[in-house]
């Protein structure tokens, strides 16, 4: 019989064969009437009885009373087993073994309890492994390797060493946002796009909310592969019409999408090529691979739907069963090596467009605009006597005395790193000096104290 791999992500639960995704369905549970019903059928209810609606139990996986988020079951593991057991039925009977692909911000209680439930349901683990080792199937020799990822409340980005197997080096996390906090960002845009074209405001009617965000990955598919869309909702017996760019909605996911580059800022190594492999629920976002390719000397490499547990299932042979289950942050390699960039691949979503503008001539921050002229300005903990500054004393750390320095040279505004901490201009961070545009983001300092560079017409 078939080996299958489960992926625990509150995103979409993987189940997989060595052939193909065999179910996705959401981390959702309803609890009504002392019954708990899950996946697709519990997000079907969500916004018309949201009361009665959880999706935090998987990233909040405890046996602490309350922690399930609703009334009537006594803590969120009892959630995780009911979806966990009905995921089950429908693949006992055709399983040997399984491999339970794991979020890397899960630690000993949760993968002791997630094993406790896997127990619970009959399902033999044979081992578990952390989500990014799973991806991680080939390696790019002479260039950094991370694995960037979201569940509904949480994102990350691990950076993987590339020896003679893969395995975790550092993991850089979000707690505070995830897809379900942006989706919420963008069926309010959505909304507010309909209310300013017929007056018609989805969120009035729960069964209206309820099917704006039922139809919402679709239009969010269409807005990725073609830029714009017609969006349709059922009112007064007739559907409702709108015309929507890709660009309404990128005002709203740009947060998120800039909370995503600092943690690959963060996870890189400075100076060195990097290889970026993206997950599925994250490419499908329209514009995030445009913004993404933002980044120097960087590959952005679009995983396919359950790809982290198809790769590991090709590893299947190499992992011992006979003993204790174990939680896997190393795999052998299980596809050939890729030794030097190709030709720079085709980005679906271009990056946000900016204009062609005249030069720069001021810096924002705080909402001050400080101009630059002839003599330069410097930013950092403390200014010199001798010369104009903008003073940054409210970050807790990373920021030097004189941490960079703005300055015209040839008729372009320039960037001079002088700090042991390192600047980043648009996430980017800096090597020596670079150019400035009108837009650019320069941010220093620990969470970052941010700048923006504008021009200031006469």
């Amino acid at each position: 019989m078939p080996t299958r791999a489960i992926e625990i992500n509150d995103a979409g639960l993987v189940v997989a064969d060595a052939t193909a995704v065999l179910a996705v369905e959401p981390g959702y549970a309803l609890v009504e009437d002392g019954r708990i019903a899950t996946g697709s059928q519990a997000y079907g209810q969500a916004r018309l009885k949201p009361r009665q609606v959880s999706n935090s139990f998987w990233a909040n996986l405890s046996l602490d009373e309350g922690s399930a988020g609703v009334e009537g079951v006594p803590n969120s593991a009892e959630l995780a087993y009911e979806q966990l057991r009905a995921l089950w039925r429908r693949f006992s009977d055709a399983t040997d073994d399984v491999l339970l692909i794991v979020p890397g911000h899960y630690g000993p209680a949760e993968l002791g309890l997630l094993l406790g439930l896997a127990e619970e349901c009959a399902i033999p683990v044979r081992a578990m492994i952390d989500a990014a080792v799973a991806a991680s199937h080939r390696p790019y020799p002479g260039r950094q390797l991370v694995y960037v990822d979201a569940g509904l409340h949480r994102v990350s980005v691990t950076a993987l060493a590339q020896d003679n197997e893969v395995s975790v080096r550092s993991e850089q996390r979000l707690d505070s946002t995830g897809l379900a906090s942006l989706t919420d960002l963008l069926a309010r845009r959505v909304a507010e796009i309909f209310v300013l074209a017929s007056r018609f405001d989805p969120f009035h009617d729960a069964r209206n909310e309820q099917l704006l965000y039922d139809r919402l990955p679709e239009w969010l598919a269409l807005l990725h592969e073609e830029g714009s869309a017609v969006l349709a909702l059922p009112h007064g017996g007739d559907e409702l019409e709108v015309d929507v760019e890709r660009g309404q909605l990128l005002k709203v996911a740009l947060g998120f999408y800039k909370a995503l580059l600092q943690l690959i800022a963060q996870a890189r190594d400075a100076g060195s090529g990097l290889v970026v492999q993206l997950s599925d629920r994250l490419v499908q976002l329209p514009g995030l691979t445009g913004e993404l390719a933002r980044l120097d000397d960087a590959e952005v490499v679009g995983l396919p739907a359950g790809h982290a547990a198809c790769a590991a299932l090709e590893g299947f042979d190499g992992i011992d069963g006979s003993g204790q289950v174990k939680l896997l942050r190393r795999m052998r390699w299980r596809a050939d090596p890729v030794s030097a960039p190709g030709p720079a691949p085709e980005i679906a979503d271009p990056p946000i467009a900016v204009a062609d503008t005249p030069v720069p001539t001021h810096v924002v921050y705080r909402g001050v605009a400080y101009p630059v002229d002839g003599t330069g300005l410097l930013i950092g903990r403390s200014g010199a006597d001798d010369r104009r500054a903008i003073i940054v004393d409210d970050q807790p750390g990373g920021v030097s005395r004189s941490h960079c320095e703005l300055r015209f040279s040839d008729g372009e505004l320039r960037l001079r790193d002088l700090s042991s901490y390192g600047t980043f201009v648009n996430e980017k961070r800096v090597s020596g000096e670079v150019s400035l545009q009108p837009a650019d983001i320069i941010r220093i300092g620990s969470p970052g104290a941010e700048i923006q560079v504008v021009t200031v017409h006469n």
